[in-house]
């Protein structure tokens, strides 16, 4: 009899750990496989929804098997009755039963379960009411349920990016991987699984500490003597730029952070923005995607929008996992604003701008000088006073003086005792 093994099922299931298999070998070799495998027959297949690893050993070694069967509507169905049954194992940890939970949130979120298999079923409509079914089935309440969803959105995407990463998670080798892992920042996440592969750390925390206190120490050397010729201030530009007089920039150009964490830095731009731009300037901003709704929010807070450019990347995409998404990322965002009571931007261009290409040596966030002296070019003319509040290894302000225009920068990371 030959069964097949669905990959959207495959992936929901709870692997074997090393020695577990070790002993079920032992076992269906000493004793054949006594219990019968679950299948559904879906037209002329039969999807095999419980005993994969059995299955595996009785094709491995010729064993025999019996099936039951089971009737299900569709694969959502099927994979929440998987799901269900997994849960029903003694030797899950803590973070493998979280996982199932979750996924059954995410599962029955997308398609109700069934009303027979609902404990305590409420006909209120909402995630409301499907964390209370999910709950009501396993004894937790909706708190618990919907911070199970997102530890297994979570686990997933690291998943997806080191696999050796999420079974070290669901081993139970981090202390606080069902609490940390889901605030990890999408960015840092590759960086995040790296680590958490090597299993050199007790926490997610602790590995996202070390991660930062590495940048914050690599990037301030290699900053040390780029500066040569740019007025680049040490600090926050909130302080260190508040004595540039009012409706006096020409052009804001400027790559912020683009995590959740320094989303507030956004709205100070906003604000800085309004108060030092003429009123024929413009702010170009750099962006990423996964937070432009708020940055966008935020922004228009204080000046008017205008357009945005898509500035394709050169080389190599990037790849995005984020909150269930798995995306081949291939450009990133220029916003485009105005002062509220400017004039019609007067600029021509091409809301399609090809990239210069990757330029990490100085900084980990470095964009490339060429492109920024093009866009300089297209929005500014000779002379025009460019300012950068989060300056980096500087590239923007060595592109408007390639440009032949002024310019004045801030950056908070320059290094100790640095003359600038």
């Amino acid at each position: 009899m030959k069964l097949k093994i669905d990959e959207t099922i495959r992936r929901v299931l709870m692997p074997l750990r090393d020695d577990e298999r070790a002993l079920l070998e032992q076992s269906v070799l000493a004793e054949g496989i006594r219990d019968p495998l679950v299948v559904w027959r879906r037209g002329d297949e039969l999807i095999l929804l419980d005993g994969h690893h059995r299955y595996e050993l009785a094709t491995q070694h010729g064993l025999d098997f019996s099936v039951v069967e089971m009737e299900f509507d569709d694969e959502s169905r099927a994979v929440q009755w998987v799901l269900r049954n997994q849960l029903a194992r003694r030797n899950l940890t803590d973070e493998q039963r979280t996982l199932i939970i979750g996924r059954l949130y995410n599962q029955v979120k997308r398609e109700p379960l069934q009303r027979s298999s609902v404990v305590n079923f409420t006909t209120v409509s909402g995630s409301a009411a499907t964390a209370r079914q999910v709950g009501g089935m396993f004894g937790v309440g909706e708190k618990t349920v919907r911070n199970a969803a997102d530890f297994a959105k979570a686990v997933d995407a690291l998943a997806e990016i080191e696999p050796e990463a999420a079974t070290r998670v669901l081993a139970g080798q981090l202390s606080d991987a069902k609490t940390a892992l889901p605030k990890v920042e999408p960015e840092l996440l590759p960086k995040v699984a790296e680590r958490i592969a090597q299993g050199n750390a007790q926490s997610v925390k602790e590995i996202v500490e070390r991660i930062r206190r590495e940048e914050r120490q690599t990037t301030k050397p290699i900053l040390q003597g780029i500066y040569e010729g740019l007025d680049i201030r040490r600090g926050d530009f909130r302080e260190v730029l508040a004595d540039l007089p009012d409706r006096s920039v020409d052009i804001i150009l400027t790559d912020p952070p683009y995590t959740q964490e320094y989303l507030p830095l956004w709205d100070d731009l906003g604000a800085f923005a309004a108060r030092v731009l003429k009123p024929t300037g413009v702010l170009l901003a750099y962006s990423g995607q996964l937070h432009l709704p708020q940055v966008i929010a935020m922004l228009t807070q204080h000046l008017r929008w205008w357009w945005m450019c898509a500035i394709r990347h050169a080389g190599a995409s990037g790849y995005i996992v984020a909150g269930g998404r798995r995306i081949i990322n291939d450009w990133k965002p220029l916003l485009i604003l105005t002062p509220r009571d400017a004039p019609p931007l007067l600029a021509q261009f091409c809301d399609l701008i090809e990239g210069g290409g990757r330029q990490k040596e100085l900084h980990n966030w470095e964009q490339s000088t060429e492109e920024a002296v093009r866009i300089l070019q297209t929005f500014g003319n000779p002379d025009a006073l460019v300012v950068d509040p989060f300056a980096g290894s500087g590239s923007f302000g060595r592109a408007a003086l390639q440009a032949g225009m002024r310019f004045v920068g801030a950056e908070i990371l320059a290094p100790e005792g640095e003359s600038l």
